[in-house]
């Protein structure tokens, strides 16, 4: 039997497979202490509200940060990753309509605390911008 003709690969940025698989993971484990956390403290200092917009804000900076790592490790390998960048200013241009339109949505609501959700989704965007830039940097 003759072996068949090897697989061929798409070229692309491999290199960057392993600092953003190993963002992901951390990412995920950052976001398994981070949700619970933020909420605890938003009930701690605000009640039922103050945990809602804990968990909202979290929520929001943790699927940013996910949506992003996905984008990138799903399209690294397109066309030598030429549509890379592409793909990652797409999906934020997305995701910035997603939220406007969840906080229009949010807008008149009453369950959740706005100021929890603000301080929760600063804290949690800076945090895995933290956690990104220390992967990138010693990878």
């Amino acid at each position: 039997m003759t072996p068949g003709p090897p697989a061929t690969r798409r070229p692309g940025p491999t290199a960057l497979v392993a600092p953003m698989r190993r963002i992901l993971r951390r990412g995920a484990l950052a976001a398994i202490v981070a949700l619970p956390l933020s909420a605890l403290l938003g009930y701690l200092l605000g009640g039922v509200p103050g945990a809602w917009g804990a968990v909202i804000g979290m929520g929001i900076a943790v699927a940013f940060f996910a949506v992003t790592v996905i984008v990138a490790l799903a399209t690294q390998r397109t066309a030598g990753g030429g549509l890379l960048g592409l793909w990652v200013a797409g999906s934020w241009l997305a995701k910035m309509a997603v939220l406007i339109l969840a906080l229009i949505a949010l807008r008149g609501a009453t369950f959740y605390s706005r100021p929890a959700l603000f301080v929760a989704l600063l804290v949690g965007t800076v945090g895995t911008l933290i956690l990104e830039a220390r992967i990138v940097a010693t990878t």
